[in-house]
């Protein structure tokens, strides 16, 4: 009886393990049916054409007929080694400098007048600033083409007032390059000032009141108060506008298509020529395409690394 007794019960034991083993399995089995509809969409959408994208960085036309031909790491060794392709990435590097730090201190410092208690019209002021979002990038270069006109542009005409005679500032290569990162700090601005306005706001204000108790000026709070509490928006915003600022094309391309000489010219924008502009060279396009994931992840992991060490959560 006592050895019947306990086989029931590894029997028992074991049908319970079954069970649960099936239930598990079922319960998995029901996450991927939900999920797949997403997975689904996603490989048709994202993972596939990456794929393929990669297996043609890998390929190039031949020089006669409508084949390509393989030719494995070639096109990224002649990206990697070509003065122009090296131009557009040092071009990309400067350009994204020359908006994202300026774009930032520029926000941020709007941000903090619209965050002071004015009583009047602040409703105003910050609608105007939201403005540039609303606005698309075509329209944006179409607007700067006007405003940076050597002969009517209003750039021009207020330099003329005190005596300066203004630049041809899209045909100049030493000019054109700034030109488009003005258009540009422009068109991201109403995103960074709501951003900085939020994290303005999210600040606790019993920080500035015993900071006034203390006799801190404003100077002071701002430098020692707002500016750490806002380390983790900086962070946020120092990312996101990495990121953009490397794939800005419409401004390029409707102020300046890449020139004079190829001054405007991003990697970007040089793998719009690639892809479509003279004769068709989309494995040198898709290579640089890696390329420029290549260095955004790059930049995004040193920016981690960095400021993960000065980013201050409450």
């Amino acid at each position: 009886m006592t050895v019947t007794t306990e086989q029931d019960q590894q029997i028992a034991s074991q049908s319970r393990s079954a069970r649960l083993s099936r239930r598990k399995i079922f319960a998995a089995i029901e996450g991927y049916l939900y999920l797949a509809p997403t997975l689904i969409v996603l490989a048709i959408f994202v993972f596939i054409p990456i794929v393929a994208s990669f297996q043609l960085s890998l390929t190039r036309a031949a020089p006669f007929g409508n084949r390509s031909i393989d030719v494995g790491l070639e096109n990224y060794m002649r990206l990697l080694t070509d003065p122009v392709q090296l131009q557009t990435i040092r071009i990309s590097l400067l350009f994204t400098l020359g908006t994202v730090i300026p774009g930032i201190v520029v926000a941020v410092t709007l941000g903090i007048l619209l965050a002071l208690p004015l009583r009047r019209f602040s409703w105003l002021h910050r609608l105007l600033i939201f403005v540039p979002i609303v606005i698309s990038s075509a329209v944006t270069g179409v607007l700067f083409r006007w405003i940076f006109h050597p002969v009517v542009g209003y750039i021009n005409y207020v330099l003329s007032l005190i005596g300066i005679n203004g630049p041809n500032w899209l045909s100049d290569a030493d000019w054109a390059l700034i030109a488009v990162m003005l258009a540009v700090i422009w068109q991201q601005l109403g995103f960074n000032v709501i951003i900085a306005l939020a994290g303005l706001q999210n600040i606790d204000s019993t920080y500035y009141e015993a900071a006034k108790v203390d006799g801190a000026n404003l100077w002071y709070r701002i430098r020692h108060i707002t500016l750490p509490l806002m380390s983790p928006t900086l962070f946020f915003l120092f990312i996101i506008n990495t990121i953009n600022s490397l794939q800005v094309f419409g401004e390029i391309d409707v102020l300046t298509q890449g020139g004079p000489g190829n001054a405007t010219s991003t990697m970007l924008y040089s793998i719009y020529d690639f892809a479509f502009r003279g004769t068709p060279q989309r494995g040198i396009a898709s290579a640089q395409s890696f390329l420029l994931f290549l260095l955004i992840l790059l930049l995004s992991i040193v920016q981690f690394r960095i400021s993960s060490r000065r980013v201050h959560y409450q």
